[in-house]
């Protein structure tokens, strides 16, 4: 074959590769954990399952994360009766009392757990925070946002409005 003719059938091979769309992302199903949540007791993964949960990975002293704060206050304040839980996992920042007074000081209605490295590890969560992932009542991990993009939130929405859906199927 030419090199003029090579290089027209790979000019057209590079133009229907724009074409194509990228595969869905693969879902993975979530590791599962038991943390201690900081108003006493544990929370297991296995203990919401049949709910969409949307965990997010955060902590007192990133600054994104408490702007994030009156956010996930109202989506969960409209989630909560349709078998959303909207679950805080809370890195590096004290000990539990310390938390619980942060959590009380901001007024976080939802839950707070305590976290640890091998979480992070187990969801591959370690390059900042926050980071949130939204689990089906199956306990399969639908969505994974890292850090605090402009559209979070109605990125989260759409992904725990397909949540609900494939927890029904």
């Amino acid at each position: 074959m030419e090199m003029s003719t090579r290089l027209v059938v790979l000019a057209w091979v590079v133009a229907l590769s724009g074409c194509l769309k990228a595969p869905p992302p693969q879902l993975t199903v979530a590791p599962s954990f038991r943390l201690p949540d900081v108003a006493g007791g544990a929370v297991s993964l296995a203990s919401l399952q049949g709910r969409v949960v949307v965990l997010d990975f955060w902590a007192t002293w990133c600054g994104p994360c408490i702007q994030e704060i009156p956010e996930y206050i109202e989506f969960w304040r409209k989630n909560r009766d349709r078998g959303v839980d909207v679950v805080g996992v809370v890195f590096d920042s004290g000990d539990p009392e310390e938390i619980l007074e942060f959590v009380r000081e901001h007024r976080i209605p939802y839950r707070q757990l305590v976290g640890n490295d091998d979480l992070l590890d187990l969801y591959r969560a370690n390059h900042g925070f926050p980071v949130t992932f939204v689990i089906d009542g199956k306990g399969t991990i639908r969505n994974r946002t890292l850090g605090s993009p402009p559209d979070k939130f109605r990125a989260l929405q759409a992904a725990v409005e397909e949540a609900l859906v494939a927890s029904k199927s």
